[in-house]
């Protein structure tokens, strides 16, 4: 059988997270970039670019293989198939109306055993604006790749291409080798620390919104909600930020707000008061695999409820939980237990089911700035540009914040609806509100009392 890429730790480990979310009740493990236009976009270029993209990453368009005769799952190439641009009216120019279209398709994720792991939309808006919608399996590529493909498509024709993926006999594992950087002792000392601490934060298991009830019988119909903070409301929130850790750290910080969000949704209960997610971590230059694959790793990061009763102590506390999981490199130990895991399928997908129906409070990840995508995409003007994430019923609510050109994006993505994620999303921006400064004291000698009536 032809195998044209095998999968690597990581992305076996990402096979394993979309079929657990399958049988959670979940379309899949699926996200979405869009692309917001100024205008109209040319179909004819965008297919002609999505030909090239087939033809030099021929992955965009393969078929994913559980066992092939040779072992090991894999990518099959289809030598000619091409990228289609599947084009779309949407019914009005606000963006919700977007998001609604962008919600259907996501509640509709297909298999990548039997459909392209990599989709394309061209929404048309009636006031003569775009927008590409790029919908990508993770089990073949992460955030970053996906960038890497949207400039691909941007790339003039005449220009010179990216390095292709490698030939059908790739058979090296990057995450293995990436790990075997690491001395041995250290790197079980790593796999040991991270078990720990992926064991203690969900040893009770999370708060969350979403319930433990048996999957519905077919995937559950997500919504979709978007806010945006401009510059200067993001030059405030960071300022603040600083000011109450030391340092920028604004993915802990959002995060924080965000398990302060879940905390007063749900009720306080006895059994639990655990708050979990995992924070995503690149691993650097893509190494010698190709470059169509996943390359991060997670770090778990955990609070309860009492440490989160004042916002910026709990901002601190998660800031400093990330620098001591990342001391113990703790994200090297996720990735080695994750490659070590793919080696045993029945026992990952147990492990990948229990953690997705109970373990994270919600899905969660910070992208620092997609803005190396340039001023323009095809011709047209970029206005914005975010990641729309995939949702299950258990975890009930995906949090992805973007910054781009200065501004913060956030999206969520709600197994309730988008009423629900809408509402998620206004709670989260009012604790990240700036607390208002104290008034200045009054000048020496100013008499302060309030003034009597004539």
């Amino acid at each position: 059988m032809n195998c044209g890429q095998r999968l690597n730790g990581a992305d076996r480990a990402m096979r394993t997270a979309d079929r657990a979310v399958r049988r959670l009740g979940g379309p899949g493990f699926e996200t979405q970039t869009l692309a917001w236009l100024a205008g109209r976009l040319d179909p004819g270029r965008l297919r002609a670019a999505l030909r090239r993209l087939a033809r030099r990453w021929p992955a965009v368009v393969s078929r994913l293989v559980e066992s092939p005769a040779d072992g090991g799952p894999c990518w099959r190439f289809r030598p000619g198939a091409v990228c289609e641009a599947r084009e779309a009216d949407v019914p009005g120019d606000a963006p919700q109306a977007v998001l609604d279209h962008a919600a259907q398709l996501l509640s509709a994720a297909a298999d990548p055993a039997d459909a392209d792991p990599v989709r394309f939309h061209l929404l048309h808006r009636p006031g003569g604006r775009d927008v590409l919608l790029m919908q990508y399996n993770h089990t073949l590529l992460d955030h970053a790749a996906a960038l890497r493909v949207l400039r691909e498509i941007d790339r003039p024709a005449e220009s010179p291409p990216a390095a292709a993926d490698p030939p059908a006999g790739w058979r090296r594992d990057p995450i293995w080798a990436h790990l075997r950087r690491v001395p041995r002792p250290r790197r079980r000392r790593a796999a040991l620390a991270a078990f720990e601490l992926w064991r203690s934060s969900a040893r009770r298991g999370a708060v969350r919104l979403g319930g433990a009830a048996a999957a519905p019988a077919g995937p559950a119909p997500l919504g979709v909600a978007a806010r945006r903070l401009p510059p200067d409301a993001t030059h405030a929130l960071q300022d603040c930020v600083v000011r109450a850790c030391g340092f920028p750290t604004l993915s802990m910080a959002l995060l924080g707000s965000a398990f302060r969000t879940v905390a007063r949704l749900v009720p306080h209960s006895p059994r639990t008061d655990a708050f979990m997610a995992g924070i995503g971590l690149d691993l650097g230059p893509r190494g010698d695999g190709p470059l169509l694959q996943n390359w991060t790793s997670l770090i778990p990061i955990a609070a309860r409820r009492d440490e989160l009763t004042d916002r910026d102590a709990a901002w601190r506390l998660l800031s400093r939980r990330l620098r001591e999981g990342l001391a113990a490199e703790a994200d090297v130990g996720t990735l080695a237990l994750a490659a070590a895991f793919g080696r045993r399928p029945r026992q990952a997908l147990w492990a990948a089911e229990l953690f997705l129906r109970y373990g994270f409070s919600l899905w969660y990840a910070y992208f620092g700035g997609p803005d190396a995508l340039g001023e323009s995409f095809c011709g047209a003007v970029v206005e914005d540009l975010y990641s729309v994430g995939p949702c299950w019923p258990a975890v009930g609510v995906t949090l992805l914040v973007n910054r781009f050109r200065g501004g913060l994006s956030f999206q969520a993505t709600s197994a309730a609806g988008a009423a629900a994620a809408g509402d998620f999303l206004d709670r989260l921006l009012g604790d990240l509100a700036p607390e208002p400064p104290l008034p200045p004291p009054p000048p020496r000698g100013t008499d302060t009392a309030p003034a009597r009536s004539l």
